[in-house]
């Protein structure tokens, strides 16, 4: 029998190969070559007595005992990454690593400079930052690939414990020489009808939009659409039409006065910015620091409601 180490880089590979379902990508991400990373799993078949991957149409599948074992590999590196974390909090704040992932809005536009001030306090710490939709960092922080996420979607899961963090608003943005602008404020009346410019489907932030202003009972029309907020930005900058975006992302242009604010009196895009992390887990020492920096800058607070 194989020593247990050997197994444990075996299963690694053999990891990698089924997260990748591919031999040619596990081998990249593993610096190994490609009949090394076959050999390891002919020595896991051998081992088990069985086929774990089958290969048609030149794609990579599982079999039967390929998926049972792969179940037990998360678990495994699931298990150690934790046994990593409880090390380095026995050794506080002098070294270790903090790996956070954070929603767009947030890991662009929010957390660098709090980074910068955390590394800066705490230079012998690693950070690292994943950033994604509010969708992917839920799934990370629930399979444990990130102990912390920070997102701006509302989120409600039983196997996490969500908490409010700061706020933020969308906001409607134009051109300074609108004649929205102008007015400063708008009826929701006088926005029926109007073609705005939205992100793509299945953006959270724009369900959000769409979702409140169905609700008050406008329905709008689309420009163009396009794939983040900061290229709704750039169009609205451009003179492409007016879009609404997270009031943090824009904080820039409102104060050099490149951009410009109208307010919908009857809407409210409040929402909460949520720390989330797997129910009852407590934030290790980099992680509480983080949070203590992030509280102490206040992040971005939503306009009160006129």
């Amino acid at each position: 029998m194989a020593e247990p180490l050997a197994n444990l880089y075996r299963l690694q590979t053999f990891h990698r190969v089924a997260t990748e379902r591919s031999f040619t990508r596990a081998a990249r991400q593993l610096h190994l070559s490609q009949p090394a990373v076959s050999a390891h799993i002919r020595a896991l078949e051998r081992h088990f007595g069985a086929r774990l991957f089958v290969v048609r149409h030149r794609r990579v599948h599982l079999t039967a005992e390929g998926e049972a074992l792969f179940a037990y590999s998360v678990r495994v590196f699931n298990l150690l990454r934790e046994a990593e974390r409880a090390v380095a909090e026995t050794q506080g704040l002098e070294r270790g690593q903090l790996h956070v992932g954070a929603s767009a809005t947030i890991g662009i536009y929010l957390l660098p400079p709090v980074l910068v001030e955390f590394a800066r306090q705490y230079p012998a710490v690693q950070v690292e930052l994943t950033v994604g939709t509010s969708a992917d960092i839920v799934a990370r922080v629930l399979a444990d690939e990130v102990p912390l996420g920070l997102v701006e979607a509302s989120v409600t899961h039983p196997d996490l414990d969500v908490e409010p963090f700061a706020a933020d608003e969308m906001v409607l943005i134009v051109p300074p020489d609108h004649p929205w602008a102008r007015a400063g404020a708008i009826s929701i009346e006088a926005l029926q009808g109007t073609a705005i410019l939205r992100r793509e489907p299945g953006s959270g932030t724009q369900a959000f939009v769409d979702a409140t202003l169905e609700h008050a009972g406008a329905r709008l029309a689309t420009a163009m659409v396009l794939g983040s907020t900061e290229a709704l930005k750039q169009a609205v900058l451009a003179g492409g039409g007016v879009a609404w975006v997270p009031r943090i992302t824009v904080a820039r242009e409102l104060q050099s006065g490149t951009l410009a604010v109208v307010a919908v009196p009857a809407v409210d895009l409040r929402r909460d910015l949520s720390v989330i992390r797997p129910r009852g887990a407590r934030p290790g020492s980099a992680a509480a620091a983080l949070l203590r920096l992030l509280r102490a800058d206040g992040g971005p607070r939503a306009a009160p409601t006129p």
